[in-house]
């Protein structure tokens, strides 16, 4: 395990792999969409004009994100290791021991905002922008809403300073937490064996469409992106014994919730409505 601050061109070579992750995981994404199609999932006109909202929404959450962030998010992370902030950095622990638990902690702390994105309204009615999408395919992991991407990246960072996250060991988590979610949003008919031999350590595709249903037992469960275990530890598992007929929410299914306008204004549109 490379010593973190020795690690400028790992640091380097692990953020071009992030780079490459999010435009050719999408490709390949939409790839196996194209060629191993889910039930009722083929492009069609009406898709791909739903995939160019979502786009476009996504391409909102970028400049928003660059505006407010820029190279923050990196000199903060470089910083926070050079001054040793975070409870493992207080810790006389061996290098790799040190990874292991930092990455195991963020993803931690990752399932804890996904679901305190559920249960905090005002936070839920920006996330909801996310979970009214009706018909779930790879440009769903790309529809955010830019307030609640802000408040992720922030809660991301402030992980990372509670725990003392190597800038390395989040980027390697970045990765995986894009890969995974590629996948877990991506229409593709995937094996029956997949749930049960990789669901024990990971969150599948099907767990993670649980997670899309409309019905609020399954949309309150499976908040993991990476590791299933949280969920499991904490009770918010649901299994992926059955796909659902239908994604999004009841609310948030009319066609003014849809359009990249009808979703950056859900927030506020939404909020007279006890339910979503």
């Amino acid at each position: 395990m490379p010593d973190p601050t020795d690690s400028y061109l790992l640091q380097s070579q692990l953020r071009h792999i992030a780079d490459l992750v999010l435009l050719f995981g999408f490709v390949l994404a939409l790839a196996g969409e194209l060629l191993l199609p889910a039930a009722g999932a083929r492009w069609n006109r009406a898709r791909l004009a739903h995939g160019a909202h979502n786009l476009v929404l996504w391409l909102i959450v970028v400049v928003v994100i660059s505006f407010v962030f820029g190279s923050v998010v990196w000199a903060l992370l470089q910083w926070m290791q050079w001054r040793g902030i975070g409870v493992l950095a207080l810790l006389p622990l061996p290098g790799w021991l040190h990874a292991v638990l930092a990455f195991l902690l963020l993803d931690a702390a990752d399932y804890f905002f996904h679901r305190l994105s559920h249960n905090a309204r005002w936070l839920w009615l920006m996330h909801a922008v996310h979970h009214s999408d009706p018909q779930v395919d790879v440009t769903t992991n790309l529809r955010q809403h830019p307030l609640h991407a802000v408040f992720t990246q922030s809660w991301k960072i402030a992980a990372c300073a509670a725990i003392g996250v190597p800038p390395w060991v989040y980027l390697v988590h970045e990765i995986l937490t894009l890969a995974f979610a590629y996948l877990h949003h991506a229409a593709i008919r995937w094996p029956r064996w997949l749930d049960p031999a990789l669901s024990w350590l990971v969150i599948t595709p099907r767990m993670h469409w649980n997670h899309h249903s409309p019905e609020p037992a399954r949309t309150n469960s499976n908040y993991g992106v990476v590791l299933s275990w949280w969920d499991r530890a904490f009770a918010t598992l649901t299994a992926p014994s059955a796909e659902p007929v239908q994604f999004g929410l009841h609310a948030l299914d009319a066609p003014r919730w849809q359009s990249a306008f009808g979703m950056l204004a859900t927030p506020w549109r939404a909020r007279s409505l006890r339910q979503l």
